[in-house]
């Protein structure tokens, strides 16, 4: 079963049922360090490690992304989605002027959006084909690119509760 490297995630075993109800935890807990942590949330712990704004806006442009992917797999045979282009996304600003509230929200209502989307699909739909090109190319279907953005979340929410009390203790010793 294919797990992640880095946490304990298997997406293989996470089942449809599943998706909507951990996706809906998973971002109000998210929503919810934003929240707590405004005035820390922009700031990254070292230089080559996001902030929790920049994970938070990572993980609501997969919401929106994986969407439209699960759409072009229930409507197109074997589709080859374009990728997302992460790294540039943060490379090239694009996540410099969001604002913790404003993301709390928003990754509330991509997640929302996201599950209304997964589970508006016709039954069987799950199991319909689509190329994905992480961790390794392969084919896949539409459930393990709905388990993926429940990964992104999961994954990432860890990372940034990891670093909210390092971020708040560097910031009490300035």
């Amino acid at each position: 079963m294919e797990t992640c490297p880095t946490c304990p995630f298997a997406w293989d075993a996470v089942t449809s049922a599943e998706i909507t109800p951990r996706v809906t935890a998973a971002t109000q807990r998210f929503a919810t360090l934003l929240r707590a942590h405004p005035a820390e949330a922009s700031r990254r712990p070292a230089p080559d490690t996001w902030s929790m704004i920049e994970y938070g806006c990572h993980v609501r442009d997969v919401f929106f992304n994986l969407r439209d992917r699960i759409i072009l797999g229930a409507a197109e045979d074997h589709p080859r989605p374009h990728p997302m282009h992460v790294d540039a996304r943060v490379a090239l600003g694009l996540y410099r002027n969001d604002a913790a509230p404003i993301l709390a929200n928003e990754i509330e209502m991509a997640g929302a959006i996201f599950t209304r989307t997964f589970d508006a699909l016709p039954d069987q739909f799950d199991e319909r084909p689509i190329f994905y090109p992480w961790p390794i190319p392969a084919t896949r279907n539409l459930r393990w690119v709905a388990a993926q953005a429940l990964h992104e979340c999961e994954h990432h929410l860890a990372d940034a509760e990891a670093q909210a009390p390092r971020v708040s203790a560097s910031a009490c010793d300035s």
